[in-house]
Order: structure tokens, then sequence, then C-alpha cells
């Protein structure tokens, strides 16, 4: 059996109360954006970042990376640590299209934000950041 479907089947009570649902659910009909995503996205594999710092730095620290580095953290069903959360560990889909749980359930466009514009990357992607990092949003390697 596949192991994210493990994990979904294991963590579905989580899903269940959440907002978010993790790129899975998106892979399921929009298969050519994720498997775009994945490949040539850095944000696809942002906690790798996190693993890499963890212990170099201290907790609240650590905390302050989440907001960036996975999906949802500090929102409503959004991140909450790797044991309980593994499919919101990355920066994913939902982090720019918002969460997903209400497109899933319908199907329907206006539940997902569709275009989107760098106002949305402006969080993460701060003057400062951009001149520590050396980083840039990738608009058009998803879509």
């Amino acid at each position: 059996m596949n192991l994210m479907i493990i994990l979904i089947i294991i963590f579905s009570p989580l899903i269940a109360f959440s907002n978010y649902v993790g790129n899975e659910h998106c892979k399921m009909c929009h298969p050519q954006q994720y498997e775009n995503f994945t490949k040539f996205s850095r944000m696809s594999r942002s906690f790798l970042g996190v693993e890499k710092m963890k212990n170099k730095i201290t907790q609240e620290e650590l905390k302050g990376c989440y907001e960036c580095h996975t999906t949802g953290y500090g929102k409503k069903g959004g991140f909450v640590s790797v044991e309980k959360t593994p499919h919101l560990k990355n920066t994913g889909c939902e982090v720019c299209h918002g969460p997903g749980k209400k497109h899933v359930q319908t199907k329907k466009r206006e539940d997902i934000k569709g275009k989107l514009t760098t106002k949305i990357c402006e969080p993460c992607h701060t003057e400062e950041r951009i001149k520590a990092f050396r980083f840039r949003p990738l608009l058009r390697g998803v879509h």
C-alpha cells in the first residue's frame, strides 16, 4: 500500500477537522501542476531547510521558520509538527492557493484561489529574506 495513503488513513481524524488537506489531494485532479511543483519548486522541499537548521537555532527561532517552510502553521488545521501533520511539513499548494478542503469537496473553482499574484508571496519573500537567502517567487514554474 502506498505510504501516503497509509498516512492519510492514520491522520484522517486530523484532516477531518482541518481546512488544510495537503498536496496529495491536489495531485488527484491536478497531476501536471503537482508534478511541476514537486519537480521544479524548492517550496515542495522547503522543510529540508528547517531540518538543516534545527540544531543550530533556538526553538523559538525554529517556530519562526515554520511560518514560511510549512503549510498553514499557526492557522486552524495547519502544520503542528512532523509527527502530527506530516502532510503539511513543506510549503505546499495551499500556502498560495489557500486551504483546500472546501475545494476538494465541491470541485468548484471559486472555492480556491486560482489566479495568483506576487502579493501572495510577500509574507515570506520579504526584501530582507530575499537578500539573505537570494530567492524569488517561482510563479510560472507551477502553472
